[in-house]
């Protein structure tokens, strides 16, 4: 059987989710960026995958992937890109198998969301996001394709695999597809099967009232 290493990137808390920083402080999104990543290490730990590592952004992250047990390693200096990061980490962990790139802030990520998407025969598994990201990439091996994340990076990957003659299967899957960047995504999260840390800083904090524009 191929072992999978499942890696997931993680920038310090607090300074991501800038489409937040109207609704949330400082403090609160890296609150809830930290209860987001217990829940999508909570979903990797019963997921059949052989290892799991944290791509951490600086000290911060690194400390907080640390003291929820997870196996770190750091971003290398000059990184100005997602790609670079997973890059980076792919070449000096080195998997033999199988890498899976699962973003962290998948508060409904189980463990059968990633069992669905490691369960692809394709060289290639995609698991979109609902606004067209992507939420889970697996590679098998990691060459088969490069990537390309970012806003819109479900179409990009599409076709990068086809350029490259890999193939590529699309997983639809609700723990993957529903990531957190918005206010109206903070505001959905009532409404959501959370994993249990983002569904105990809910209740801490609850999610504001969103004004929608049209």
């Amino acid at each position: 059987m191929t072992a999978t290493l499942a890696l997931v990137p993680l920038r310090s808390p607090g300074e991501g989710k800038t489409r937040l920083a109207g609704t949330l402080s400082r403090r609160e999104r890296a609150g809830l960026a930290t209860a987001m990543l217990a829940d999508v290490l909570a979903a990797l730990a019963h997921a059949p995958v052989d290892r799991v590592v944290v791509a951490a952004s600086g000290p911060g992250g690194a400390e907080l992937a640390t003291a929820l047990g997870a196996q770190v390693v750091t971003d290398p200096p000059g990184a100005d890109s997602l790609d670079a990061v997973i890059a980076s980490a792919a070449q000096r962990l080195a998997p033999r198998g199988a890498l899976l790139v699962v973003m962290a802030d998948l508060p409904c990520l189980t463990g059968q969301d990633v069992g669905h998407l490691l369960a692809v025969q394709a060289a290639v598994g995609l698991a979109p996001t609902d606004d067209g990201g992507t939420g889970g990439l697996l590679r098998r091996p990691v060459s088969a394709m490069p990537t390309a994340f970012g806003p819109a990076s479900a179409a990009r990957h599409t076709d990068l695999a086809a350029a490259v003659g890999s193939p590529l299967q699309v997983v639809h899957r609700p723990g993957f597809a529903r990531d957190l960047d918005t206010p109206e995504d903070l505001a959905a999260l009532e409404r959501r099967s959370l994993g249990a840390s983002t569904r105990s800083w809910l209740e801490r904090h609850g999610a504001p009232p969103v004004t929608l524009h049209r």
